[in-house]
């Protein structure tokens, strides 16, 4: 047992998985921090989530955000994008490195390989990822929008440890099962903190954020 252990950490040490295995690792610590309340969740916004969004003409875009358009990747958080792209990408890499690659042990040909598996790899993990979330974006748009404007002047709950300027989010009930909001706070001294009530008082368009100001109980 402590052997094949010992097999299997070697493998996910190896170029080019190691790659994927330092990915993996960012967003499992980035999924405890966020669960834990010390960070919100962005989403990847390129574009209507349920609309069609035109790949034929990238030339305006950005290289990346072109990609990403390009594959298919966008309307979801990008955590879960990258959690995806990582996984699926560990364990081609993985394969790739139990059964191809041992066959070159060192020297030029074994970072040329390896530079060539990742490549590919990373394109087939994007490709597999842009399939996997194309349901759940469609789906997505299907549901009924909601007036964000709306919740202005209800009370949430905080659940990020501080909020600022720049950071920070609330539960808000809605008689269902609940939402998250992104929230901002103007107040200098920091006085948000998690398990505080706050009103929303104006919602940002721009941003998708609402300013909050805290709520004293009675």
């Amino acid at each position: 047992m402590q052997e094949a252990f010992l097999v299997f950490i070697t493998k996910i040490s190896l170029y080019p998985t190691i790659i994927f295995t330092g990915l993996v690792m960012f967003v499992t610590l980035y999924w405890v921090v966020s669960l834990l309340g010390m960070t919100d969740m962005d989403s990847v916004d390129l574009g209507d989530a349920g609309g069609d969004v035109d790949v034929s003409n990238l030339s305006s875009t950005g290289f990346f955000t072109g990609l990403m358009l390009k594959f298919g990747l966008y309307g979801v958080p990008l955590i879960i994008i990258l959690s995806l792209i990582s996984l699926i990408g560990w364990l081609l890499s993985y394969l790739y490195t139990s059964f191809l690659h041992q066959n070159v042990d060192s020297g030029i040909l074994y970072y040329l390989f390896g530079t060539g598996a990742l490549i590919f790899v990373l394109v087939v993990s994007m490709w597999l990822t842009g399939l996997i979330i194309s349901p759940i974006r469609k789906n997505i748009a299907k549901i009924p929008k909601r007036n964000s404007s709306s919740n202005v002047g209800k009370i949430a709950v905080v659940r990020t440890l501080s909020v600022t300027d720049k950071h920070g989010e609330a539960a808000l009930n809605d008689g269902g099962a609940g939402l998250i909001l992104k929230i901002r706070s103007d107040m200098s001294d920091n006085q948000l903190k998690q398990g505080d009530k706050v009103m929303l008082v104006e919602y940002l368009e721009d941003t998708n954020t609402y300013r909050v100001t805290p709520v004293k109980d009675k």
